[in-house]
């Protein structure tokens, strides 16, 4: 069902395969959106200077620059929602991604279903706010939920949209455990429980922003094979 809002969402298509481009925009028209095609990676950033999207869906393997390269080139600048979509399915290439900076990976073939359930999630993760809260703190860790700003030290975090999920859940959770499905399901969606190499990869860049030292981190600590804590 198409929420409110959703027909006025434009989302940019980068993919050099016409049938394929076509066969995502018409599955996204269907479900509510607008859409853009292009093909080329130079393209791609041209129109997202220029007329940024609501979310971009962007191939690797495009005929002038490498999908993930125009993926670093935008997180220079921009936080804009951004999820792979790739013919390389080997788990590294997902990982790859992910540190790139990319939100999501949706291997090639995938249904019509995952598809539009995979942008909405995203979308809706950007709109997300949790009541009745207006601002957490712990420690040197603020978050100013209905500005969406998150500080440490007094500086602030640049933070994407699921990185700001994450740290939301946490903040929330802070002295207790918060397992591995739970982040999953309250940041993703329930269609991602079990899949942990994205919750892994994410957490890392937000101990990249958070921690003063991520490899020995005191605000999202590891609890081995169950979960993450920020203590208290």
């Amino acid at each position: 069902m198409m929420m409110a809002g959703e027909q006025d969402r434009q989302i940019l298509i980068v993919e050099d395969d016409e049938d394929t481009a076509e066969v995502v925009s018409t599955l996204l028209n269907n479900a509510g959106y607008n859409t853009v095609a292009v093909e080329r990676g130079h393209d791609a950033l041209n129109n997202i200077a220029s007329r940024p999207p609501d979310l971009v869906l962007l191939d690797i393997n495009l005929p002038d620059i490498n999908g993930l390269d125009v993926l670093r080139q935008v997180r220079t600048h921009s936080f804009l929602p951004m999820i792979i979509v790739s013919g390389f399915t080997k788990e590294r290439d997902k990982v790859n991604a992910l540190e790139a900076g990319a939100d999501d990976f949706l291997a090639k073939p995938f249904s019509p279903e995952e598809l539009v359930a995979r942008v909405g999630a995203l979308l809706r993760r950007i709109a997300w706010t949790p009541q009745p809260e207006t601002r957490l703190v712990v420690r040197q860790l603020e978050l100013d939920i209905p500005r969406r700003q998150a500080m440490i030290r007094g500086q602030r975090l640049h933070l994407t949209p699921i990185e700001y999920g994450l740290l939301v859940t946490l903040m929330r959770g802070a002295g207790q455990l918060v397992t591995h499905d739970d982040l999953l399901r309250v940041v993703w969606g329930e269609q991602y429980e079990g899949d942990y190499s994205v919750l892994r990869v994410n957490i890392s860049r937000l101990r990249q922003k958070v921690e003063q030292n991520p490899r020995h981190p005191t605000y999202i600590v590891t609890v081995p094979g169950q979960g993450y804590r920020m203590p208290v």
